[in-house]
């Protein structure tokens, strides 16, 4: 594999919460959730022990939070805020068994000395979004995805321009239209080399159009079958390691087809067994916060309608 000449500046620093309160006992947050099948609560700890050194081996700096007593979802870390150029809007859950999690994460955040806001302070009128889930760095910070149409609100997109001071043409709003695919980290994945994994089914027809528009060329674009997709491929993390510079993908999921994609495109392919994590719903991308982005804001010139 070539090293990356360019490194990302996704991932650099992370955060996860620990799984040690992580249960399934509810089953209406998503389409994929099930109480049918008890979670091995040893084997979802060892799985986020095994995903967690991935990171540190690659050398990330990896930040830990410990999970609130009862929130069984927390560990779900990506609805933890909207983290850019040191300041992190929290996130507002639609779905009403993670409200709890809103307040530790703010003190959290408050605590590691982000500038921090929510969104019952800045949006009027009230809004839903649920985090880095529901927005997506290209690997250069120069263009961003926002996802609405599940757990989102379209609403929330331009309390996040003003918090973030964005230029709304780089911030390109993308319309989920599967209730499978539920937050926009279950179907799109911007990767280190500037390439999008994504599943063209999960997004209206003006959507997909937008991604194509937002990724600058076809060729950058790696589209997903549904059965790909259903087993969230695309839910992975992708960074330049710090220690050996090549471009990695870790994943739960890599099909044939897929892994001989990425690898011809000069990617390290690492696949972490998630399946506990998946009874809930979620997988790689999911448990991970990326709190290292830096981005120098933009002054006064954001477009106006």
């Amino acid at each position: 594999m070539s090293v990356c000449q360019t490194a990302a500046k996704i991932y650099r620093r992370i955060m996860m919460v620990r799984p040690s309160q992580f249960d399934v006992i509810h089953q209406n947050l998503n389409p994929h959730m099930s109480c049918s099948e008890p979670v091995d609560k040893a084997k979802a700890s060892f799985q986020w022990d095994r995903l967690q050194s991935v990171f540190k081996n690659h050398g990330l700096e990896t930040l830990t939070c410990d999970p609130i007593p009862g929130a069984v979802d927390m560990v779900f870390a990506a609805n933890s805020a909207i983290v850019l150029n040191n300041k992190a809007l929290i996130s507002n859950m639609a779905a009403e068994p993670r409200k709890p999690e809103e307040g530790a994460f703010e003190n959290w955040y408050r605590e590691m000395g982000f500038e921090v806001a929510t969104f019952d302070e800045i949006a009027k009128p009230y809004t839903f979004c649920e985090g880095n889930a529901e927005f997506s760095p290209m690997a250069d910070l120069s263009r961003f995805f926002f996802g609405w149409g599940q757990r989102t609100a379209e609403s929330a997109y331009e309390p996040i321009l003003d918090f973030f001071s964005l230029d709304r043409k780089d911030v390109f709003k993308v319309r989920l239209i599967d209730e499978r695919f539920y937050h926009l980290d279950t179907c799109m994945a911007p990767l280190a080399l500037g390439h999008i994994l994504y599943y063209p089914g999960a997004f209206d027809e003006t959507s997909r159009k937008t991604i194509l528009e937002g990724v600058g060329s076809s060729s950058k674009l790696i589209a997903v079958t549904e059965n790909e997709a259903m087993a969230f491929t695309c839910n992975c993390v992708s960074f330049t390691s710090p220690t050996s510079g090549q471009a990695v993908v870790v994943s739960p999921s890599f099909s044939p087809r897929i892994r001989s994609i990425l690898e011809s495109l000069g990617y390290v392919c690492e696949r972490v067994e998630f399946d506990q994590f998946l009874l809930s719903g979620g997988a790689v991308r999911c448990t991970v916060a990326d709190i290292g982005q830096t981005r120098r804001p933009k002054q006064n010139n954001r477009l106006k309608n």
